[in-house]
């Protein structure tokens, strides 16, 4: 099992547009995960910094996002509002 960590912080005036692109492709995501897979997303009280979690079977899995549009739009309009980029990790059970 992997489990994949994204966090992130937006700046201020861009965080309610981020909120609004994770909200349309976040539903379509979840449609597609295999059984026993899970994505979520966390804003923190800052209201600005948020935290995506992937937690799947196999590698391949995280192929289902490049599948979904939406997905690609979020990840446009992110990269150039982020006050603090990404931080990617993905973690392997042990």
């Amino acid at each position: 099992m992997f489990v994949s960590r994204a966090e992130y912080r937006v700046k201020a005036g861009f965080a309610q547009r981020n909120l609004e692109n994770i909200k349309a492709f976040l539903p379509l995501a979840l449609e597609r995960l295999r059984p026993g897979s899970s994505y979520s997303v966390s804003v923190s009280d800052d209201g600005q910094s948020f935290l995506h979690l992937f937690v799947h079977q196999a590698e391949p899995d995280a192929e289902i996002l490049g599948e979904i549009p939406a997905f690609h739009h979020f990840l446009k309009e992110v990269m150039e509002a982020c006050e603090i980029p990404p931080s990617m990790t993905t973690f392997t059970e042990i």
